[in-house]
């Protein structure tokens, strides 16, 4: 995969999340899917997919505003069966404006691209 498309899987990651796609997001989300989430504090907090999904389901059950699809993107490599992207995003995702930087860890499994690791860096509370 080239940069121009690990950027565009991720785009349609995005879009996909944002809007509560329970299905994708089962399928794209690989089982062994671990995000670690520091906060403006230095807070550390990890989150599996399982958790992950239960709380885009509340946010689908609760008809939820989607959230912002907006990012900007700083690096993006991959070779045949692993990919890194680097981006920022600002979006209330709990209850409070958040800017955050963004490292996903995308894995080629049985020809299907698959997030296997996230980090996610509160910036700034806006």
């Amino acid at each position: 995969m080239n940069c121009k498309q690990l950027i565009e899987l991720t785009k349609e990651f995005i879009h996909n999340a944002t809007h509560y796609n329970m299905d994708y997001l089962d399928n794209v989300y690989s089982d062994k899917l671990v995000i670690v989430r520091v906060d403006e504090t230095g807070k550390v907090d990890t989150t599996t997919k399982p958790e992950l999904l239960k709380f885009f389901q509340q946010m689908h059950d609760d008809k939820a505003a989607p959230l912002s699809e907006q990012a900007v993107f700083y690096h993006a490599v991959a070779d045949d069966n692993l990919a890194l992207v680097v981006l920022e995003r600002t979006m209330d995702l709990y209850g409070r404006m958040e800017k955050m930087f963004f490292t996903l860890v995308w894995e080629r499994i049985a020809d299907h691209w698959h997030v296997v690791k996230e980090s996610v860096v509160v910036m700034q509370v806006l």
